[in-house]
């Protein structure tokens, strides 16, 4: 009887392992990579259940950079249009580093692509209302967007009135920090990427100990950052673990469960909650001294406040919406024109010859401030009409690479450059590649859309053989009446194009004009030692490592 139960399991094993291992072999060829058909990409990635996540990990812990490795999959297989897998049993993403593609779908081909779900992916752990991560044609889309409609506005008054002071004074406090680190320094170079991204709040010392080489930087010490300014710096850095994360929702989810996270969090709703109600309370002031606009959140809640009187609702200004869109704005706002400015700092310190004629002409554009020996005023900065100013930011967006690219998700089968797209697929529009930072990759007119060969190109291209350098006179064009700052002169996507396009344009050109200004009246920025001006350090998924060095010398 027992060997007859032995040869009966025996005979069941023999019949069952090899079914188990097709079946496994089965599931193993089911999970792996499927490529989009004719699209050029990584044959080893097919053959990896993890596709290209294991190369990309290898990169970004060599290098400490992101968004590098996808634009140089283009240029390893020398197509504009490529295919990856950076997250594990996910269709592949299609990268494209093209801008006259980026551009006919950006601008023209709305109702083929809509914001990606990459977004809602990244940061809805952390403001899940806010626009950014809703689709086009989404109320929330709208509702939010309307909450926001007059702080951007042409007219522009929110920036005039509003910001651009608010601005000047957070720069000038900043200034008057440096005017103390250039004397304490006596010559030597110092980090100033923290006075940039926290607003001047690190001490000022009356005395300390200075190296004996002139060219070494003096390290100035640093107080604690105020707990909320903390909190919110700790929730921004939050986002580079969803960004660079294969798994960002839950990659995100964890690192909440953590109590420094959950400090930060409940830090940051009893800071918004504390403002909200103060503003509401104030604006449903009789007052009308009470009721004046003085920052981004008046303008919110008194556009809540008046959309429910006019619809005979109660007023919610403590929605979720409203708290995500506040914290996005501040978010947005600081983290990536800081980024931005220290990229701008570097450049210009490198650029003596750039700096020396931007100098000039806010000398000459300001000629009252000379004569009255001040600064130029805020209202001053930014009503200016100054092309060089605008051509030396324009140069700075486009290098600094804040905004590494756009995503898009396609709402049905299409093409792009040829190839078949299928409906629900992530496409990324780089702006750190090919066309924009180095020589376009080459891309057959016929393989185009018929949107983008019979739309004229009102965006130029840029002369290949200085394309990867930092040159601000590639924005300006002669004309009768002199130089002319032409904002269509080439391609970049700093701020994404189209209806989607960053909503905070306007704002950051304004920082960006303001910091500038202010900056180069004071000083000049003098070159480091090369120890101190390596821009491999300047990634913006790894900016708690970027050391901006300077060397400043007082006007």
């Amino acid at each position: 009887m027992l060997s007859f139960l032995l040869k009966v399991s025996w005979s069941s094993f023999t019949v069952l392992v090899p079914g188990i291992l097709l079946l496994l072999f089965l599931f193993y060829k089911w999970i792996l990579p499927k490529p989009i058909p004719g699209i050029p990409h990584n044959r080893g990635a097919t053959r990896h259940i993890l596709g290209d996540i294991p190369d990309l990990t290898s990169r970004v812990r060599s290098t400490k950079h992101f968004w590098s490795w996808f634009s140089l999959q283009n240029k390893n297989l020398n197509s504009a249009i490529v295919q990856v897998w950076p997250r594990p049993f996910r269709k592949p993403w299609v990268i494209v580093t093209d801008f006259r593609e980026a551009q006919d779908v950006l601008l023209r081909r709305t109702t083929e692509f809509d914001r990606s779900n990459f977004f809602g992916d990244v940061f809805t752990g952390l403001i899940p209302d806010k626009h950014i991560s809703k689709k086009s044609s989404s109320g929330e889309f709208k509702r939010n967007r309307n909450l926001l409609r007059d702080l951007m506005t042409p007219s522009q008054t929110f920036l005039h009135q509003v910001a651009a002071p608010n601005i000047y004074l957070a720069t000038t406090t900043m200034l008057q920090l440096w005017h103390e680190k250039v004397r304490l320094a006596q010559g030597r170079p110092f980090s100033v990427n923290k006075d940039v991204n926290n607003g001047a709040l690190d001490a000022i010392y009356a005395s300390m100990e200075l190296p004996e080489n002139p060219n070494e930087a003096v390290v100035f010490p640093t107080v604690p950052l105020p707990a909320d300014f903390k909190a919110i710096l700790t929730l921004t850095e939050s986002l580079e673990t969803s960004t660079q994360s294969p798994v960002p929702k839950l990659h995100h989810w964890l690192l909440r469960q953590t109590p420094y996270m959950w400090k930060a969090i409940a830090r940051k709703e009893g800071l918004i909650r504390r403002h909200v109600l103060d503003t509401t309370e104030r604006l449903a002031s009789p007052s009308d001294t009470d009721k004046r606009i003085g920052c981004a959140m008046d303008d919110i809640i008194s556009r809540e406040i008046a959309e429910a009187r006019h619809k005979g609702r109660a007023a919610v200004t403590d929605s979720r919406p409203i708290f995500d869109e506040l914290f996005g704005f501040l978010v947005a706002g600081h983290d990536t024109t800081s980024t931005t400015m220290t990229w701008g700092l570097k450049h210009l310190a490198d650029h003596q010859d750039v700096q020396t004629r931007l100098r000039s002409d806010l000398r000459a554009a300001f000629k009252d401030a000379v004569t009255e020996n001040r600064r130029p005023t805020a209202l001053e900065i930014s009503k200016s009409s100054i092309p060089y100013l605008d051509a030396v930011i324009e140069e700075i967006l486009r290098k600094a690479q804040t905004a590494n690219g756009i995503a898009r998700i396609a709402l049905q089968d299409t093409t792009l450059l040829g190839y078949h797209i299928p409906k629900g697929t992530d496409v990324f529009f780089l702006g750190n590649g090919p066309s924009i930072q180095s020589p376009p990759l080459f891309v057959a007119e016929e393989l185009r859309s018929q949107t983008s060969r019979t739309t004229p190109n009102k965006i130029g291209s840029w002369e290949l053989h200085d394309i990867a350098q930092f040159k601000p006179e590639r924005w300006l064009t002669q004309t009768a009446q002199g130089q002319e700052f032409d904002a269509l002169a080439g391609p970049h996507l700093a701020f994404g194009l189209g209806r989607r396009g960053c909503w905070g344009k306007r704002l950051g050109y304004l920082e960006l004009r303001l910091f500038i200004v202010l900056i180069l009246w004071d000083f000049v920025l003098q070159e480091v030692p090369q120890e101190y001006n390596s821009y491999d350090w300047v990634d913006i998924l790894t900016r708690q490592t970027v050391q901006c060095y300077v060397r400043l010398q007082k006007i």
